[in-house]
């Protein structure tokens, strides 16, 4: 009798065991990662905005100023024609958390192709942590973008 106890108690313990191991293991197999989710999210969202194209020439063009206040590079356009469409482009992307994202992400290029440097960079990041709010859209600040401290 004291042997079949035991045997039970023992079959009870590597039941327990393996219920516990196997819902462990299926809690692993069933979490997904958040933020792959979101970057396919903002990726289509970007692509219906059309990468941000505006915004991008809108911030490159936006540190372009002599010490006057007069727009120094008249061949690629005019700061005042872009940020308009951007705007337009930012408000095509419906979730907010994306327009940061994308954001970012043109800045990113920005600082690959290394056309803003200094002074401009540093301009030009803290214009783009602002963009939505000087859009009037959410969210007003995009935090994720850093404003580099070279000088």
């Amino acid at each position: 009798m004291g042997k079949v106890i035991i045997f039970g108690a023992t079959c009870l313990a590597i039941l327990f065991m393996g219920v516990t191991a196997s819902s462990f293991r299926t809690t692993i197999t069933i979490a997904e990662n958040p933020w792959e989710q979101m970057s396919q999210r903002c990726q289509m969202e970007m692509q219906r905005a059309q990468n941000l194209r505006s915004c991008e020439e809108y911030l490159r063009q936006s540190t372009k100023f002599t010490e006057e206040g007069r727009y120094m590079d008249q061949q690629s356009g005019d700061w005042r024609q872009s940020f308009p469409r951007c705007c337009d482009q930012m408000e095509q992307m419906q979730d907010e958390q994306c327009r940061c994202e994308g954001i970012k992400q043109v800045m990113q290029q920005e600082q690959e192709r290394g056309e803003l440097q200094g002074r401009e960079m540093r301009e030009a990041c803290k214009t783009a942590q602002s963009l939505p709010g000087l859009c009037r859209m959410s969210p007003h600040q995009c935090h994720n973008i850093p404003t580099p401290t070279f000088f």
